[in-house]
């Protein structure tokens, strides 16, 4: 199976575990239809629910899976619990904020009294010398 059907898996939830018990189902028809007892195909195919998950990991990259499943969850205790969430996000981003311009500052500092300041005025010192 593809890299880009696996990805595409992830995102289609509902129509893939429809389409794997389909494809489960046809199994089983097509072993009770060879003459099997449909309690013994059944019961020779396992767990619906193990060839379910089984099937799952296959079509579908794992980390990407559970991190659509984790969004999903965040988006939703995000839209549970409002306050706290603007709350939050309103904290993260001052901080994010106040971070950044903590480092421009840093770096501009940096920036005007370090050696490169002194290259782009070209009194950089070198230790080769023109007499050599």
């Amino acid at each position: 199976m593809s890299l880009w059907s696996r990805i595409a898996n992830a995102v289609r939830g509902d129509p893939l575990s429809r389409e794997i018990d389909e494809e489960f189902q046809s199994h089983i028809q097509e072993a009770i239809e060879q003459g099997r007892d449909p309690a013994e195909a059944r019961k020779a195919f396992g767990s619906a629910l193990r060839q379910r998950d089984e099937s799952h990991d296959i079509r579908v990259v794992a980390w990407l899976d559970s991190l659509r499943a984790d969004a999903i969850f965040g988006w939703r205790q995000l839209k549970k619990n409002k306050v706290t969430s603007a709350s939050a996000i309103l904290s993260l981003a001052l901080a994010m904020g106040a971070c950044t311009s903590a480092f421009r500052l840093i770096e501009g500092t940096r920036a005007r009294n370090g050696p490169a300041r002194l290259y782009r005025r070209g009194t950089m010192a070198s230790g080769a010398t023109d007499a050599g």
